[in-house]
């Protein structure tokens, strides 16, 4: 039997997951052998807030299963900009219930006016007046942001050479060439938490951007987003609601040494910090979670949104997503494999083709 695409040997996890060697996953000795040689898995050298010493974890599975896992796959720490996959599902939810469309502009519905810190950053003024909820969102497939908004925090053109800033444009991490000039940078992130340029007209990775969306969805829902999860995705996933967290923006303003690699990260997190008496969470990341839980979202997106026969979220609001400090959540549909790696280098993933043989083969289920 075969639910739209996929095939009958997919399952999903319970309380726990299942077990299965890598012959039952349908991967080739000898290849699944030299992946493993080639892994050179082990955790990041980088500490955060309440994380003692080099903790990190990960998990590999297939079908629903689990084959493999490195270091503690249940720590749990804070996954920096995966928690972006999260506000993309938050959105994407929204649009299924037919509370807004993906090209709205966003101040039809919340401008932020008596919340927002400055008039300049009010969603009916400037640039703002042109500016959609996909702006902000960005594209599934392609790295960067389209709302006008700037880079982080400002960190790496206050700290980086020219050459450092250059190479940061070419590669479309933190902007593109001339975003210098047109982001207007004063020096003071939060102040220039705003959109500096016509919505749409340059592309930028930008974490300020999402943090306005969080306000803004938080707003639309009336709820906060972990809330929004929670009920929509995890509950039916079997995640509790106590077994993972969403960090409120305010506590990542609040703690100055968030990425010690980067000082001052969190200056550019304005406010409002609730929003109708709802918790504005960390819409550019943040989510504290472990890598076994980690890997039941990489098993949804593997799906396509379908979760034991029911259909959670469109597969287009559904995406992969990296994170500093070595975080990571991806899936994939063809041979529904998912890597989550928590604080966790040496890993990559999908997997090489000539690993896998074919499907998964357990006994009766």
């Amino acid at each position: 039997m075969v639910l739209g695409t996929i095939p009958d040997w997919v399952t999903y996890p319970e309380n726990d997951w299942k077990s299965i060697t890598p012959q039952e996953a349908g991967l080739d000795p000898a290849q699944w052998g030299r992946f493993l040689d080639n892994c050179d898995a082990r955790g990041s050298s980088e500490d955060k807030p309440g994380q003692a010493g080099p903790q990190w974890g990960a998990a590999f599975t297939r079908g629903g299963y689990l084959v493999k896992t490195w270091g503690d796959p249940a720590f749990k720490t804070q996954t920096a900009s995966v928690g972006k996959a999260f506000t993309w599902v938050a959105f994407g939810l929204a649009v299924e219930d037919g509370l807004v469309k993906p090209d709205d502009l966003i101040n039809k519905t919340w401008t932020g006016a008596g919340q927002l810190s400055h008039p300049h950053k009010h969603l009916d003024q400037g640039h703002h007046k042109t500016l959609t909820w996909k702006h902000l969102l960005g594209d599934q497939d392609i790295y960067g942001h389209l709302g006008g908004f700037p880079v982080t925090n400002g960190y790496f053109w206050r700290n980086a050479s020219p050459v450092e800033q250059q190479n940061a444009a070419e590669v479309g991490l933190f902007g593109s060439a001339g975003v210098a000039d047109w982001a207007h940078w004063t020096g003071d992130p939060f102040y220039d938490n705003y959109s500096h340029a016509e919505p749409g007209t340059v592309r930028v990775y930008s974490s300020g951007g999402i943090w306005r969306l969080s306000q803004a969805l938080t707003h639309l829902w009336d709820k906060d987003l972990k809330e929004v999860i929670d009920q929509r995705l995890f509950g039916p996933m079997g995640i509790p609601a106590d077994r993972w967290h969403w960090t409120p923006g305010k506590d990542v303003f609040d703690e100055k040494n968030w990425y010690p690699h980067m000082p001052g990260y969190g200056d550019f997190i304005d406010p409002p910090y609730e929003i109708n008496g709802h918790t504005v969470c960390g819409g550019p990341g943040w989510i504290v979670i472990s890598a076994l839980d980690l890997a039941r979202f990489g098993h949804l997106i593997a799906t396509g949104g379908i979760w034991k026969g029911e259909r959670l979220i469109g597969s287009e609001w559904l995406r992969g997503h990296h994170g500093a400090d070595n975080n990571q959540v991806s899936g994939e549909s063809t041979r529904f494999s998912t890597l989550a790696r928590v604080a966790t280098l040496g890993i990559e993933h999908p997997l090489p083709y000539e690993v896998f043989t074919g499907p998964v083969k357990v006994g009766s289920r």
